[in-house]
């Protein structure tokens, strides 16, 4: 077998990240023909077939391309790692982290100023984004972790906890419904909804209404969590989140209530993601360790009581 190089397979990830040459070259700011020569070189060195190549789609990988390319990212970052350690580097380069747009205001920031404090050499570029999306930009390695909710997750991702939180109701401060601590979830049915229209969170909110039997009046859609708490405070409807801030006012200043619901919702985890299998670099793996240790300095108070285990009576 003929050698291969790792700007080779450098050049490969970055074909099959973008599903285009002429893309590639311009990510790696080199030619397309010198991109498509180190293709045509690698495939050669490992005598098969990574692409499809179509003049008016791109390129696709094939079954063993798709293997190549995860082993190509581990190898990649584990090139990184073995450079960095054999100078005695720092910590240094990029980092790209994905997040769940809800979760994205109260957790980046803090882990952001966080990391950055500990390691100035390494920049944290945010990406926010819907589930589906930051799942495919995952298997790309556009970015190389994502903080997010263990919703409709496979195998095929790995995940490690940060905390576990539960959907509550936001009304206006003045509303009736947030003069108790709980409020019946049957009460809210008439009243108008703003929901978060952010798949999947959009649609675990409305399967929670009808699992009791109920249709909620929705009146406003949006993806825009700062927008709904805003349109929330001014009594323009109430919303379900899964995400609580720890400030208790819009934008204006106006205060929000947030309540509990009966019947009580299930849990809901938020975690740290990135493809199975997949090496992590050491920045990446820096950054879980980090977000696990500081967990208590992002993630929301609880508003329901700690379930009762199996073995436990409920109290009345």
């Amino acid at each position: 077998m003929n050698n291969f190089t790792l700007r080779q397979l450098s050049y490969f990830r970055s074909i099959a990240s973008t599903g285009s040459i002429s893309a590639a070259a311009e990510r790696e700011h080199v030619s397309r023909s010198a991109m498509a020569a180190a293709l045509d070189e690698l495939e050669r060195a490992l005598r098969t077939q990574l692409c499809s190549r179509h003049r008016s789609s791109g390129i696709a990988l094939t079954p063993a391309g798709e293997h190549v390319f995860e082993r190509a990212i581990s190898l990649l970052r584990e090139a990184d790692d073995l450079e960095a350690a054999a100078d005695g580097r720092k910590l240094s380069g990029a980092i790209s982290v994905g997040c769940f747009p809800s979760l994205a205001p109260t957790v980046l920031p803090t882990m952001f100023k966080l990391f950055e404090g500990l390691h100035p050499d390494v920049t944290v570029d945010p990406v926010s984004a819907d589930q589906e999306t930051l799942l495919q930009q995952l298997r790309s390695g556009a970015i190389e972790l994502a903080v997010m909710y263990n919703m409709h997750l496979d195998q095929a991702f790995e995940t490690v906890r940060l905390y576990d939180t539960a959907m509550h109701v936001i009304l206006p401060a003045e509303h009736p419904l947030a003069a108790g601590g709980t409020v019946p979830t049957a009460a809210l049915e008439p009243e108008p909804m703003i929901l978060l229209e952010v798949p999947p969170s959009a649609e675990d909110v409305l399967s929670y209404f009808r699992a009791h039997g109920l249709s909620p009046n929705v009146r406003l859609r949006t993806p825009h969590f700062e927008l709904v708490r805003s349109l929330v405070a001014q009594g323009l409807g109430y919303s379900l989140f899964i995400q609580r801030p720890r400030i208790h006012q819009s934008y204006e200043g106006l205060p929000i209530a947030a309540r509990a619901l009966e019947p009580r919702p299930h849990l809901e985890r938020v975690s740290v993601v990135w493809p199975a299998g997949r090496r992590l670099s050491s920045k990446a793996r820096r950054f879980v360790e980090l977000a696990r240790e500081h967990v208590d300095s992002y993630a929301p108070e609880p508003l329901y009581p700690p379930a009762p285990q199996p073995d436990e009576p409920r109290a009345d």
